[in-house]
Order: structure tokens, then sequence, then C-alpha cells
């Protein structure tokens, strides 16, 4: 833990306080991928200031928090403060080998350039589609950018570009001038074994906390320290009750890939150099190097299905072949450390250090009260966008920009089995009561038998005795018209109904079960 004071006052006022724990940081550099996502949120508290954040991602694909600091705002000198305490803590020197995920704030991209120069640093695709879409707008335009931002190789990657130029020639351009080397998986260094191009993993930290976020200083850093001592033993124990050698999550993509290796085709070529034929494609698949055309491999580390074919074909395991970083070896290092327990404010020792809160900082006009919202957002369900700039498509010849009122082929286009208004369902009008017979219609599975005297309107049983509807009164019988003197609940054909009249107010009554 490392506090910043400005001592230039008297007495010293609070500025910064880092903290990473050292159980963390190596857990981090033992068993978690050299990649790190860095955002920073608000506190929600008079005193203002923010919380930056670093977060890694351990073998389960899952957040890792590794270090926090509470600074007084989002400038130039706070995150340089904060990535170089980063770089001291986790011993990355010049950032060789590290991939860094951020959004892009200039002064996170001026400090990363500073403290981390070799490091790779990769923008969050999403907040770079935030700005894009602003231009070119409906799902179309939304699934290219992401098949070219998801794209492996370079042949997928240029596909999409194609596809969408043909849609619009000026999104292509205005897609390549955001660098797409910054958020694109085909331009991806291979050595991480990270296919991540979104900053998820800090947003979703930002959303763990948010209740700590509301309390005071001390409180909230208790707070997230209490989370996260808890969190380590907890994952350690979960992963210690799966089977198998490597992670769950792992595994399941690896079930995945093994399901589609179905539809390959394999040629083998030596014992380890494969032709692989998937549908109309044809690629290469070298188990020695671990690397496939596709690109998968490569980059995750994970044996994609043309990889699982070939080595189905050697006759070994796929798991075999996971790289190291997923198995629960290396995912037993990342959590093997712990948090020391802390006491309670009551037993902590006494400090003779003054020190004064940061200044409470005044914007001028009415504070504002409400976040900032999108302008497409809905403002009758907050947090909820419109259908503005979505595509409609035609339920019936599924075309765009039209739908089934105004579509042209309806009438050219045979109908598919289900279409057509809902067949009704058969009401019951009446019902006939008797020794033996049923209620309802044929499809009906309520029976009910009674004596014909003990049928009220509408062929409904009545049952007398206690405990039913009618009046407990000392009336005449239920099956005449005249006026009982019973009004309460629970009495039997002999009482009145509720309101005291002699009507057939006994109980009406069907056993449903």
């Amino acid at each position: 833990m490392i506090l910043v004071t400005d001592e230039k006052q008297s007495p010293p006022v609070f500025q910064r306080l880092f903290v990473c724990f050292d159980g963390v940081a190596k857990g981090w550099r033992d068993g978690c991928r050299r990649v790190l996502c860095v955002d920073v949120c608000f506190l929600k508290t008079f005193l203002g200031g923010q919380l930056m954040a670093t977060i890694g991602r351990d073998g389960n694909d899952q957040r890792f928090p590794v270090a926090w600091a509470v600074v007084e705002g989002e400038n130039n000198a706070s995150w340089e403060w904060f990535m170089n305490e980063v770089r001291n803590c986790l011993q990355l020197n010049d950032g060789s080998g590290l991939a860094i995920i951020s959004d892009e704030h200039l002064s996170i991209l001026a400090a990363v350039k500073k403290i981390l120069p070799n490091a790779e640093h990769l923008h969050c695709a999403r907040h770079i589609y935030a700005h894009w879409h602003k231009m070119f707008r409906g799902d179309e335009f939304k699934q290219l950018f992401r098949r070219a931002a998801k794209a492996y190789n370079e042949a997928y990657y240029n596909d999409a570009l194609e596809e969408m130029k043909k849609v619009n020639p000026d999104s292509v351009d205005a897609f390549k001038s955001y660098n797409p080397r910054l958020f694109c998986r085909r331009f991806m260094n291979t050595d991480t074994k990270v296919d991540v191009i979104v900053n998820n993993l800090a947003e979703t930290f930002n959303g763990y906390i948010i209740n700590a976020r509301t309390k005071h200083l001390l409180y909230m850093l208790e707070e997230i320290r209490t989370a996260l001592m808890q969190r380590l033993p907890l994952k350690r124990d979960e992963m210690a009750k799966s089977p198998g050698s490597i992670c769950p999550r792992i595994q399941l993509k690896l079930d995945k890939a093994k399901a589609e290796a179905a539809n390959c085709v394999v040629v083998p070529s030596i014992a380890t150099l494969f032709q692989v034929t998937e549908k109309m494609d044809v690629l290469n698949v070298d188990l020695d190097a671990r690397n496939c055309t596709c690109g998968v491999w490569a980059l995750t580390g994970i044996p994609c299905q043309h990889a699982v074919t070939s080595i189905f074909i050697c006759r070994r395991n796929a798991e075999d072949f996971v790289a190291h970083w997923y198995t629960k070896e290396t995912y037993n290092l990342s959590y093997v450390s712990s948090i020391p327990p802390c006491v309670g404010e009551r037993h902590w020792p006494k400090v003779d250090l003054p020190l004064n809160p940061p200044p409470i900082k005044i914007g001028p006009g009415r504070p504002r009260k409400n976040r900032i919202k999108d302008p497409f957002e809905d403002p009758k369900k907050p947090g909820r966008l419109t259908r503005h700039g979505l595509q409609m498509t035609c339920s019936i010849c599924k075309e765009p920009n039209h739908k089934k009122r105004k579509c042209p082929n309806k009438d050219n286009i045979p109908p598919q089995l289900g279409d057509g208004p809902r067949p009704r369902k058969k009401r019951t009008t009446g019902v006939t009561v008797g020794q033996g017979s049923q209620i309802g219609d044929s499809n009906d599975v309520l029976n009910a038998t009674a004596q014909p005297t003990r049928t009220s309107r509408g062929g409904r049983v009545i049952r007398g005795g206690r405990g039913s509807r009618g009046g407990r009164g000392r009336g005449k019988a239920a099956n005449t018209s005249g006026k009982g003197r019973g009004g309460g609940r629970g009495g039997g054909a002999r009482g009145g109904g509720r309101n005291g009249r002699g009507q057939r107010a006994s109980c009406i009554f069907l056993n449903y079960f």
C-alpha cells in the first residue's frame, strides 16, 4: 500500500492511495497470462475522486483483480503514477510480452507509452464501435464490424471488409481510420495466448464493487479487500472439485471443437503435418508448431476443430495439446496465495499523522443528478436503447427494409408449416352433470358425479356439509328459493347465502385433483 500526500500544505492533504497485495501479485506472475485490462470509475461520495483498477485473466478465462488505486482525477500525472506502481509490483520492466487493453483515453495512451514502451497496447473494440456506428447504423453493419474485428486470419478479415465495402464503401475507410491493428484479432500477438478485444474484465470489476464505491474511503477499501480475500479460497476450492486436467471453461471450448471436428476431412502428409478440408475451405495443421491456418490455435492456445481432427488421426488426446496456461496446476498457482485478514477499526494502532481530506470540488451551476444518456436511449426504460437504426426484416421472404404487410412476394411464396392464425380452443358452453357423466367436451379431464337435485345453475355441483361456502343458519333447504336465516360461512344445504338469502348458496365444488 502506497499513500501519496500533498506535503506543501500543513497539515498534509490526501492525494492518492495505491493497493496491491503480495499474494495477488505473485499469483498473477506465476499463473496468469500476460494481459492486463485497465480502467477507471467514479467514487460516489461528496469528496469525489476516481478509482483506477488493473484486472488480469486467469486460466479459466475469469477476471483476476491485481491492483487498484484511489486518485484525485483521471489525468496524465495520475495515470503515469499508477502505471509506474503497477510496473514495480508486477515486475514488468519495459512491458515486453505484455498486452494492455483499455479505452482510447489520451492519458492512458500517453502513460502506457511512457512507462511500458514495449507492451502491446490494444483498444477496446466495443468503444471503437460506439464511435463508428454513429455514422453506419443497422444490424448489418454491426455484424460486419464483428466479423472483421473477430477474424483470426487475413482471409476472413478481407472477406468481411469486402462485404462491408459492397454495402457502403465509406464504412471501410472509416473502419481503417481507427487503425485495425489496435482492436482486431488478425493483428494480435500470439505469445500472450489471449484473443480478448474488449475491456469487459475491468468493466465487470467496476460493477463488482459498485456498492463499495458509495462508502467512505477506508470502508470502501476494507470491503474490496474482504471480497477478494473470500474470492481466492473460493476459486481454489471450486477448481479442486473439477475433474480433468484443464479448466472447466476451456474444456467446454475444446468439447465444442471436438463436435465440429466431425465436419472435417484429414489428409496426412507426415506424422505431424496434415491437410484438413472443412466444407469449401482447405487448411494446414502443424502439430509440432501447434499452428493452424485458421489462426485460432496459435492465438488462443486451444486446438481448433481442424487441429482436433488431426490429433484424432494420431490417436492422441486433444487435452495434451492445450497451452499450459489452461491446466489446473497453473491455475492453482494463481490462487495458492492469500490476502491476510485485518482486525477491526477498534484494534488499529493509533498514529499521530494529521491528514486533511482532499478539497471538495463544486462545479458551476446545479449539480448533475442523472447520468448522461445515449441519444437513442428509451426515456421510459432507462438503460435500454430504442429500435432506432435497427434494420427490419420481412418474416415472409426474409428480405430487409420492409415488413410482411408490404411484402411484394407474399403472394408468390407458398405457405410454410405453422403459418396462419392459431386455431382457437373450444370453449365449454354448458355442462351436463349426472350419474357418471362428464363435464365439458371430450377433451376435458374433469369428472364429477352428483344427484340431479344437487346441481345449481350451469350444472355446477353442490356439496353440502360443514366447510362449504353456504351459510350456517337454520333456514330452509338450499334448493328452494325461499328466504333463510343463515348468513355466515361454513353451513350446509340448510343454510342461506352470505347475504342471508335462501338461494342455492351452498358450496359450489369441483374436485380438480
